[in-house]
Formats: C-alpha cells, structure tokens, sequence
C-alpha cells in the first residue's frame, strides 16, 4: 500500500514507444524529400546549363548530395528524436576512454580493409574504387573543391549515417538480437545500402568496427570520430590518385 509520501513524489515519464513503423516513415520521409530535392536541382541544372560532369565538385550535385544528408539526419530526429530520446538513438556522451579506443580500433579496421581489398583484387583482377570517378569527374581536385568536399564527405556524411546505422538500426536490432548478431547484421546492411558491389566487403570490416565502438560505449561519437578519420582518409587517397593521374 502506498503512503502520502510516495503518493506525492513524481513518477519519472514514460518514454514513448517507437520502433520499426517510426523508422518506416523516416524512409518515407527521407525517399520523398530527396525525390524533390534531385528533381529540383536537376531542372535548375537544365535551365541555368550548369556543369554536372565534374560529379560532387559540380555544385549542383555538391547541393544535392549536401541537402540529402540533411534530410535524412532531419528526419531521424523529427520523427524519430522526439519519441526515442538520445540515449537510445547513441547521442549521450560516452567515457572518454571509448575514444581512446578509437585509433587502435581504426588502425586495425584498415589494416583489415586493405587485406580485404587485396582479396577483391585476387578475385577480379583489378580493384578500383568507382566513387573516384563519380565525386570528381576524373579531375583533379583544387584546395577548395577539396575542402569542400570534406566538409560533406568527412563531416556530415559520417555524423549522419552514425546517427541512422549505429543511432537508429543499432537500437532496433538489439532490441531482438545480441550483441554480436546486432553487429554484424548492421555491418552488412551498412555495406549493402552503399549499392556499390565492388566495396561491399570493406564497407562490411568497417561496419564491423563502428558497431563494435557503438556496441561497447553506448554511443554513436566515438564511431562519428573512426567514420571521419576513415573518409579523411579515404577522400586524400582519392586526391593523390588523380594529382598524380591514377585515373584516366
């Protein structure tokens, strides 16, 4: 039986529920969103006759590419934020110690990529990355088409798919599965949804690592930190090859 006192004491609220019909109207929202933002800057590209072929350095595909990234983040914390709260979706932060874990993780992670690659390559023949030719157009990158790009592809493009594969999917996944099954089926939907077959098995290692660090430190920061590093990474390995005329 309660007492007055317990009586008069606030109970803390109840989170609402949310789950896989919430993430079902993100996509929705994120699918009808970037359909109008693509439609959009491509009859703006027809009418003003604005360069596309440059890939991301041309600034209508720079838009584009910008705008959907924010939509997707948007969305997630629109429709999903206000009913999920930041502990589930991994936006509290975490000790400290789980960034130190960060650089031996990230050290290890590709060292396993390029081993991985290695392995395509045995397999295929060749192994070329085809994001190459779509962000630059084959071209050399100038010191501002560069930094520019890193904002997007190292800044909010990492910020944002953390928030969605290890915020989102991560939570509704360990909702069912434990903590290995959890990783590595985030892992595989993280390589899949990239749609380019070529990076799949490196995409899988790197998932691999960011559910880890998600996994262990119950956050999203310390992956957003090993997903900037890796496209920092990536994206100057990109401005070497065509500096030094790796792509025809």
């Amino acid at each position: 039986m309660l007492t007055n006192n317990q009586l008069e004491q606030p109970q803390p609220p109840i989170a609402p529920a949310w789950g896989w019909r919430d993430l079902c109207i993100t996509l929705l929202v994120i699918g009808v969103g970037g359909a109008l933002v693509v439609l959009f800057l491509r009859t703006l590209a027809e009418v003003a006759n604005w360069d596309t072929t440059r890939g991301f350095v041309s600034p209508p595909v720079y838009i584009a590419g910008t705008l959907l990234y924010l939509i997707i983040g948007g969305a997630v914390l629109t429709v999903i934020g206000p009913r999920a709260g930041w502990r589930d979706l991994g936006l509290q932060w975490p000790h400290w110690m789980y960034f130190a874990l960060v650089p031996p993780i990230f050290i290890f992670g590709m060292g396993m990529m390029v081993l991985t690659n290695a392995g395509v390559t045995l397999l295929f023949g060749e192994f070329q990355n085809p994001q190459i030719e779509s962000i630059s157009g084959g071209q050399a990158f100038g010191g501002g088409e560069l930094f520019a790009l890193w904002v997007l592809i190292a800044g909010i493009v990492p910020l944002v798919e953390e928030l969605f594969f290890r915020g989102v999917l991560h939570h509704l996944l360990r909702r069912r599965l434990n903590g290995t099954l959890t990783i590595i089926v985030g892992a595989a939907v993280f390589a899949v949804v990239h749609f380019i077959p070529m990076l799949i098995p490196g995409l899988f290692v790197a998932g691999l690592c960011l559910g880890y660090l998600r996994e262990q430190s119950g956050s999203i920061w310390p992956g957003v930190l090993f997903h900037m590093l890796q496209n920092t990474l990536a994206l100057l390995a990109m401005a070497l090859v065509l500096a030094t005329g790796g792509v025809s």
